[in-house]
């Protein structure tokens, strides 16, 4: 498959990332994102979210998100 990126997806995903880091991801690199919700070593578990939006169900996670 061909996949070709418009002005209209990189302003779809430039809103993706400005929306993603206003909810407190930090960008670690291109399409690159890492939520930390709880603090390191705590009982819960981390997830990574491989193909997802960024929400805020996760506040209480440690997350790393590629997009």
């Amino acid at each position: 498959m061909n996949l070709k990126h418009t002005s209209q997806d990189d302003y779809l995903h430039e809103l993706q990332a400005i929306k993603a880091e206003s909810i407190g991801w930090l960008p670690l690199g291109q399409n690159v994102y890492l939520h930390r919700g709880a603090p390191i070593g705590a009982a819960l578990d981390s997830v990574i979210e491989v193909v997802g939006i960024a929400d805020a169900d996760m506040a209480g996670l440690n997350v790393l998100w590629l997009v």
